[in-house]
């Protein structure tokens, strides 16, 4: 009960940030009172990606705590080459079973993967001291958001055969998101008051369509998400509204694939 009145108090904060107020007070509000409890270090620690619950390792999180737990150095490092992207396996071109699916999923995820240290190591590189910090701030912050979201998405497949296709593709779809940022390869966004009243509609229409327990997951991704959004916009600088935008146009796509896909 308490994690459903979150979900109403998370739904009326979220519609009520570009008519009350600024939206970045509003923003960093909720994330100080949300911050999610995994680390990049804790999630370095976790079982390799066999079981679909559990995160793949990434390139990002062991870039992210390896600069965490180093010192500041007195000179901006140079951006190490690009590591090369992985071929996809010959029997990605006609998957014609589940396994071999699931298999050219989690693939596809080790392609994104790469293509996000690769982002995250060139725009380390342009950056020192303290927007170094929030850099990694921001990485630590979407990777939480990242677990929380793509548990959520799977869980209704758990114990299915289909399920660590979903969640490698949830992965890769997020991860493909992230880099977009990053490299700032993103479409120019609609103002943030119309990307924000599209998140609180599609939003609210998800949560009518789950479970109560499905509902719960739904807030503790959502509310990792808004931590994520605001570490990267304090990351961004400039105007904040414009970067709310850009992560919010990303998060109501995937709210409104999950409509879809549910409805079926």
């Amino acid at each position: 009960m308490q994690k459903l009145q979150q979900g109403m108090v998370l739904s009326l904060m979220m519609g009520a940030i570009a008519a009350c107020q600024p939206a970045s007070d509003t923003a960093e509000q909720s994330a100080a009172d949300t911050t999610p409890e995994q680390t990049t270090e804790q999630a370095e620690t976790s079982e390799p990606a066999a079981n679909p619950a559990e995160s793949p390792k990434s390139e990002d999180e062991a870039v992210a705590s390896t600069t965490t737990n180093s010192s500041t150095p007195s000179t901006q490092p140079k951006a190490p080459e690009p590591k090369p992207v992985p071929k996809l396996p010959a029997e990605c071109d006609s998957p014609e079973t589940q396994l071999a699916m699931n298999t050219c999923a989690q693939a596809e995820y080790d392609q994104a993967d790469v293509q996000l240290n690769n982002a995250y190591q060139a725009v380390k590189a342009q950056v020192s001291g303290v927007q170094a910090d929030q850099l990694i701030v921001a990485e630590e912050a979407w990777i939480a958001y990242r677990d929380l979201y793509c548990e959520f998405v799977q869980a209704q497949f758990e114990g299915g055969s289909i399920q660590p296709l979903i969640y490698a593709s949830c992965m890769t779809q997020l991860t493909q998101d992230r880099t977009a940022l990053l490299a700032q390869t993103a479409p120019p966004p609609p103002s943030f008051e119309v990307a924000d009243r599209d998140l609180n509609i599609t939003y609210e229409d998800l949560q009518a369509a789950l479970s109560l327990q499905e509902q719960e997951q739904l807030i503790d991704a959502q509310l990792a998400w808004l931590d994520y959004r605001d570490m990267h916009c304090v990351f961004e600088g400039g105007d904040r509204n414009v970067c709310f935008a850009s992560v919010t146009v990303f998060q109501t796509q995937h709210l409104q694939d999950q409509i879809e896909s549910r409805s079926l």
